[in-house]
């Protein structure tokens, strides 16, 4: 490899990957210091606590939704219960005549 190919790959990885490299490390090893731990378990009790809450608003709002609907059908099983037992007439179709008046063959 000619010598100034190796320089201009050298120069690169100073100026685009370096910091990168640095900042990565530099993480990692604050991550395992006591500072570092507790401000990872802060983050991570911080962001469930959030979502946690999130959860408990949704779990409450769908309980209300299963409550209304569950009256709602205590409601429609009462009016069905209160008409008794006789068949109530089935509309007809659209567009076909009523069945009383369709003609007989003769």
């Amino acid at each position: 490899m000619d010598p100034n190919q190796i320089a201009w790959y050298v120069q690169r990885f100073i100026t685009e990957l370096l910091p990168y490299v640095v900042a990565a490390v530099g993480i990692t090893l604050i991550s395992v210091t006591p500072i570092g731990r507790a401000a990872i378990s802060w983050l991570k009790g911080h962001v469930n606590r959030g979502r946690a809450a999130e959860l408990s608003t949704e779990i409450e709002r769908l309980h209300q939704e299963l409550l209304e609907t569950q009256e709602r059908l205590d409601f429609a099983e009462r009016q069905l219960l209160t008409l008794g037992p006789e068949p109530r007439p089935v509309p007809p179709a659209i567009g076909r005549p009523p069945v009383d008046r369709v003609p007989t063959p003769v």
